[in-house]
């Protein structure tokens, strides 16, 4: 699983997984403009993986950085972070945040995911 930024200014991007029978989520990978990183090594193995990303730059004084998120809930800090679990995050010390969900495919065993100006992905 690689990320890719492909706006104009630089973001923080965590990746939420079931790894085996666990949620897990992590990160953060800062991402300059233009700039990819892998986030996950190795061949896929899941169906549906789940990212949440924030700009690191407001568009404007009175409005709130872009943030690429969604409904299913992942635990997050705000230093990098590995979090086992899914929920009761404020008992671990961490931020309760909606993830975004990716289908990538019954057979996919590589996805990059590009994070755009402006949009859910």
């Amino acid at each position: 699983m690689t990320f890719c930024n492909r706006t104009q200014n630089p973001i923080e991007a965590a990746l939420g997984r079931r790894n085996e029978d666990v949620w897990t989520s992590q990160g953060w990978w800062r991402l300059e403009p233009g700039q990819c990183s892998k986030v996950l090594g190795g061949l896929l193995t899941d169906r549906f993986y789940f990212y949440y990303a924030t700009s690191l730059v407001r568009p404007d004084k009175d409005k709130e950085p872009f943030v690429w998120n969604g409904k299913y809930q992942f635990c997050t800090d705000r230093k990098p972070f590995q979090i086992e679990g899914d929920g009761d995050c404020e008992s671990k010390g961490a931020v309760t945040r909606g993830f975004q969900e990716i289908d990538i495919g019954a057979n996919t065993k590589e996805y990059t995911l590009d994070f755009k100006d402006n949009s859910g992905r």
